[in-house]
């Protein structure tokens, strides 16, 4: 029986694949003096993960 964790985790990958999937344009992305193109998408999920592994890394406990 899934939790109701697990079905929101659910719900929310499905609407980051909606919003990801209308987002395919190629943008200039500039960081630290860089500069490059890449897909919106590629931004999109760099950064979820990127928020998934901070939120991972930093527990918070009450």
């Amino acid at each position: 029986m899934k939790t109701a964790k697990t079905w929101l985790a659910l719900i929310l990958l499905a609407l980051l694949a909606v919003f990801a999937l209308q987002n395919m344009a190629i943008i200039q992305v500039n960081f630290l003096g860089m500069g490059f193109e890449t897909r919106r998408i590629f931004l999109v999920i760099a950064c979820v993960v990127v928020g998934f592994v901070i939120g991972k890394a930093v527990k918070i406990r009450h």
